[in-house]
């Protein structure tokens, strides 16, 4: 077994329950959780050579695992603006879902900056420093990030009320 081969076994071992967490609670399904795994232990495998050890391991595959979802969500965007452009017919949201599923459309309205801090800061089991690291940036900016998106999300709850 090569080096690549025994940092990968012990990263999957060790971080893909967190992996599958926060690659579930960007995409918000199954499928595309899995599809976002597969998409950055791949790219992470191919990459190997080009990771400088600047961070650990785990917060590298973790990012490239952030930005799959991410991927998968505009791609899924993307898709659905054409296939309402076919329609020719807009595309509104049931007004009979749940609170929670009203939440989970708003967050994934938000802007990136504010919904990777809402889903990585307040959403996932890492706590503030972790967090922060993952995304690149100081505890007081995560938190800054955080309470931006919580008033947008309070902006947008407001206006469906009033509709």
């Amino acid at each position: 077994m090569d080096d690549r081969e025994a940092v990968f076994n012990h990263l999957i071992d060790e971080h893909l329950p967190m992996l599958r967490s926060v690659a579930y609670r960007i995409t918000g399904n199954a499928a595309d959780t899995d599809e976002a795994i597969q998409l950055a232990l791949l790219s992470a495998w191919k990459k190997f050579d080009t990771f400088r050890g600047n961070a650990k391991m785990s917060s590298w595959v973790y990012r490239i695992t952030v930005n799959a979802g991410y991927d998968i969500l505009r791609a899924r965007e993307r898709e659905s603006r054409k296939l309402a452009a076919y329609a020719a017919t807009p595309v509104v949201p049931e007004n009979d879902s749940s609170d929670v599923e009203r939440l989970e459309a708003a967050i994934a309205e938000l802007p990136e900056l504010y919904r990777e801090a809402i889903v990585l800061g307040v959403l996932s089991d890492l706590d503030g420093r972790t967090a922060a690291e993952q995304l690149g940036c100081s505890p007081n900016t995560l938190y800054q990030r955080i309470h931006k998106a919580k008033q947008l999300l309070r902006q947008t709850y407001r206006e469906v009320q009033y509709e």
